[in-house]
């Protein structure tokens, strides 16, 4: 299937090189503000560079829009396609608000072609095996801790506004939210407090969620890690005598992830062992899921939108708690 990849940013270029690792896939054309000079594109790039967006969903050979922009571009760019007859993947998160969201699903189904949501940590191998165990020896988990550390991306300024990026709530903290979901199943409240940028946007947040099936979370996730602090995230998770836990430090910008600091562990009554799993490139796997779920005209089981929609609603919940100081019943 051909691709036209929109937006070449960090995400963008992390998705190039996915796509060109998969047997199945060609980019045939970038659209980037750039005209491809410095963009510093490790593999050689055969297709062609577009200018503007609107030439690109022109292209016959174009099957699937792989959206990297900013978030706050969005609902706009999705629209297009979707008008185009194109299918589309979008980064996450697809949106700011359920409502923008809501309006980019019912445009999608009324010009009937799919759309992909990359939330990657359902596709990341050490999180699958989390997803793994908790149908297996981990069943009725009771705690779960996560965080996700980092300084401010410094790729591009946009992240520092609310209005166009969410801050590090709608940035980070939505990839622990979304995987907590995908384990425990609906949230019945939450309790948030953090801190907020001179732009507004919250930079820095700790939630306590309590789920429906009595299951207890934290999650913190930050963009105000000082110059030269490891990007980290880690994800711990409690039933009984049994605990998995999971760490790995990257560099400051998340680079370099296959020679980065790693641990899996899981503790079953007085043992210890480490959990050994396959290194493989999360971006890809989820690329690949999406190509065959179009290919075999497949159902989209691991992030179907009514998931999308449902983490969006939790994090508004968050973002209430923050503003208010309360509480917020979900």
């Amino acid at each position: 299937m051909n691709i036209g990849l929109v937006g070449l940013g960090f995400m963008g270029k992390t998705h190039l090189r996915a796509y060109q690792q998969m047997e199945n896939v060609q980019v045939r054309a970038i659209c980037t503000t750039s005209k491809g000079r410095d963009l510093k594109i490790e593999d050689p790039f055969t297709g062609i560079f577009e200018l503007e967006y609107e030439h690109l969903l022109r292209r016959k050979d174009i099957d699937i829009v792989d959206i990297c922009l900013p978030t706050f571009l969005h609902e706009e760019a999705i629209i297009q396609a979707a008008r185009a007859g194109k299918h589309i993947f979008c980064e996450k998160p697809l949106a700011l608000s359920v409502q923008s969201a809501e309006r980019i699903i019912d445009e999608v189904k009324r010009h009937d072609v799919k759309l992909f949501v990359g939330h990657v940590l359902r596709f990341w191998p050490e999180y699958e095996k989390v997803k793994a165990y908790s149908k297996s020896n981990l069943k009725n988990i009771e705690i779960v801790h996560a965080k996700r550390l980092g300084q401010l991306p410094s790729w591009s300024s946009w992240f520092q506004y609310p209005e166009k990026s969410g801050g590090a709530l709608f940035d980070l903290h939505i990839h622990d939210i979304d995987f907590a979901v995908y384990l425990l199943g609906k949230v019945e409240k939450v309790y948030a407090v953090g801190w907020q940028n001179s732009f507004g946007a919250w930079d820095h947040v700790m939630t306590t969620l309590e789920f429906k099936n009595g299951g207890k979370v934290f999650v913190e996730a930050s963009h105000r890690m000082p110059v030269g602090y490891p990007f980290i995230m880690s994800f711990r998770a409690q039933s009984g005598q049994r605990t998995i836990e999971f760490e790995m430090k990257a560099g400051e910008n998340i680079e370099n992830i296959p020679e980065s600091h790693h641990h899996f562990t899981i503790f079953d009554g007085m043992e210890k062992s480490a959990i050994s799993v396959p290194q493989i490139d999360a971006f890809q796997r989820e690329l690949t899921y999406f190509v065959e779920c179009l290919e075999k005209n497949k159902e989209n089981t691991v992030i179907p939108l009514a998931d999308v929609i449902y983490t969006l609603k939790i994090l508004e919940a968050i973002q209430h708690s923050l503003e208010t100081g309360e509480v917020i019943h979900v």
